[in-house]
C-alpha cells in the first residue's frame, strides 16, 4: 500500500475540481479511508468498472490492447505500478476514461474504485484472474 499512499498523498496538493480532455473530475479527499464496511471485492471492481468501462479500450482485441486491464496482475502491475498509474489517470490527471469513451465512469463507479484503492487494492478474487487467462 506504500506505492498507493504516494499517489494518495499527491492528491493533497489538488484542492479543486479539474477538467481535462473534457472529463469533469473532482479529486477525492486528501486522505481517503477504507469504508467501514471494508473494501469492495476485486470481482466487484472488475465487473462494475474495469470490464464495462475500461474494457472497451483495454482488452486484448481493443484499441489499447498493448495495455490490457483484464486481470488483477495487469491492473495492479509489479509492486502496484500499474495501479498507481490508473489512480493517477482516473483521479489526479482526469484523463481516463476519455471524454469520448463508450462508457463514462459514473460517480458510483468512481467511488467503488476509490474505495478499492483506499483499502489497499487487494486481490481477494483469484478466480477473476484465472477466468481472464492470465
Amino acid at each position: 500500500m506504500g506505492v498507493l499512499a504516494l499517489a494518495l498523498a499527491a492528491l493533497s496538493l489538488t484542492a479543486s475540481a479539474c477538467k481535462k480532455s473534457g472529463v469533469e473530475c473532482t479529486p477525492p479527499p486528501a486522505n481517503p479511508v477504507c469504508p467501514d464496511g471494508g473494501a469492495p471485492s476485486f470481482a466487484d471492481v472488475y465487473q462494475t468498472v474495469f470490464s464495462p468501462v475500461c474494457g472497451n479500450c483495454h482488452a486484448p482485441d481493443a484499441s489499447e490492447a498493448v495495455m490490457p486491464l483484464t486481470s488483477y496482475a495487469q491492473i495492479y502491475g509489479t509492486n502496484g505500478t500499474e495501479a498507481r498509474e490508473i489512480f493517477n489517470q482516473v483521479f489526479e490527471s482526469c484523463l481516463m476514461p476519455p471524454s469520448n469513451a463508450l462508457e463514462p465512469l459514473t460517480e458510483g463507479e468512481r467511488q467503488t474504485l476509490l474505495d478499492w484503492f483506499a483499502c489497499g487494492a487487494l486481490d481477494d478474487s483469484p478466480s477473476v484472474d484465472a477466468a481472464a487467462g492470465d
